[in-house]
């Protein structure tokens, strides 16, 4: 009898040690990826919004490493190309580690491209279409200040420009423009055929979806 509860004692130590473990690896894991709180940037007497969206919005990340965090609460500031999560305490933090992208309201970001019209290798790109080529789309937002004409007030607005890419497998982009010429003329090995799908499928390529198709049967053929 004595053989048995000291069996069970040693189970049941061996359970909370293991739970004490798993526990404590856990809260590692969650720190790997936690950084010191932040305030957030202030943009006072600004019009326009600094952000991908105002409002916190669930997404995952995907850090350089591999790991892969769901469900977290994601802000995008398109001015200082920062992802911001909050943590428990509702404080805004930074990651520690390289993002490689993240995922919010349905659109994907990843940065890790070759750095072209003012771009850093931080500057995230939202993924229109994936594949060994993949079409991209940068916002970059700037703060302008103008003096209107007979006042000495500043006023400060939030300037948004958009560009689209053409990414090899390298990283390596292609500027274009939203018409049929120009992206038929950078994928011009595919030329003919691509000319007789945009027509038989009526695309339209001033528009995000229809260039995103057109991406998508590229790397299909």
């Amino acid at each position: 009898m004595m053989k048995k509860g000291l069996l069970q004692l040693s189970f049941v130590a061996t359970f909370y040690f293991m739970l004490s473990f798993t526990a404590s690896a856990q809260v590692e894991m969650i720190q790997d990826f936690m950084g010191r709180p932040i305030e957030i940037k202030q943009y006072v007497d600004v019009k326009g919004s600094p952000y991908l969206t105002d409002d916190w919005q669930a997404g995952s990340v995907k850090l350089d490493n591999g790991k892969i965090f769901e469900g977290l609460q994601l802000k995008y500031d398109q001015i200082e190309e920062e992802l911001m999560f909050l943590n428990k305490a509702e404080e805004a933090q930074l990651f520690v580690d390289p993002i490689a992208e993240f995922t919010i309201i349905g659109r994907t970001f990843r940065r890790g491209y070759t750095p072209a019209d003012g771009a850093t290798p931080k500057t995230f790109y939202q993924v229109l279409a994936d594949g060994e080529t993949q079409l991209l789309k940068r916002t970059s937002k700037k703060i302008y200040e103008e003096v209107p004409y007979g006042t000495a007030t500043k006023i400060k607005n939030i300037i948004e420009n958009e560009t689209y890419y053409l990414a090899d497998a390298e990283g390596k982009l292609t500027k274009i423009r939203k018409d049929k010429k120009a992206i038929t003329n950078a994928l011009s090995n595919k030329k003919s055929e691509l000319e007789d799908y945009v027509k038989a499928n009526r695309l339209d390529l001033r528009q995000e979806g229809d260039m995103a198709k057109l991406v998508t049967y590229y790397n299909s053929l």
